[in-house]
């Protein structure tokens, strides 16, 4: 990866941090310790495994299926953007029963906000 990619990949988790903070309060930092120890991205959304990407090539599924492995028992949660469009998420979808399948929604940050309860708990 490339020093431009992962400085991008950084201010696409301190973008999230800073979101969630202003949408819930409380502190939201990096998970400084990923890349040695594996694990999420973002830390301080109890019950959540927050991941982070910035690019500009999709590969929700890829990186859906990375979220799912790093959530262990919290609810795995994709947050994704490219370049000049809004953050979206991906979460375990209502359909889905079986919570090992990559079974996923994907909604707005706003919708994920508001309806925050309804998603803990569906890993």
């Amino acid at each position: 990866m490339s020093r431009a990619s992962r400085q991008k990949g950084q201010r696409g988790e301190r973008e999230i941090c800073k979101l969630l903070a202003e949408k819930f309060g409380g502190e939201f930092k990096r998970n400084l310790s990923q890349t040695q120890d594996g694990g999420y991205d973002v830390l301080g959304l109890d019950g959540f495994a927050i991941e982070v990407k910035f690019q500009e090539k999709l590969s929700i599924e890829k990186w859906y299926k990375q979220a799912v492995d790093q959530a262990e028992e919290k609810t795995p949660v994709l947050f994704f953007r490219r370049s000049r469009e809004p953050w979206r998420v991906a979460l375990p979808s209502p359909f889905n029963d079986k919570p090992l399948e990559l079974f996923y929604s994907i909604i707005s940050v706003e919708s994920f906000v508001e309806n925050i309860n309804d998603y803990r708990g569906k890993s």
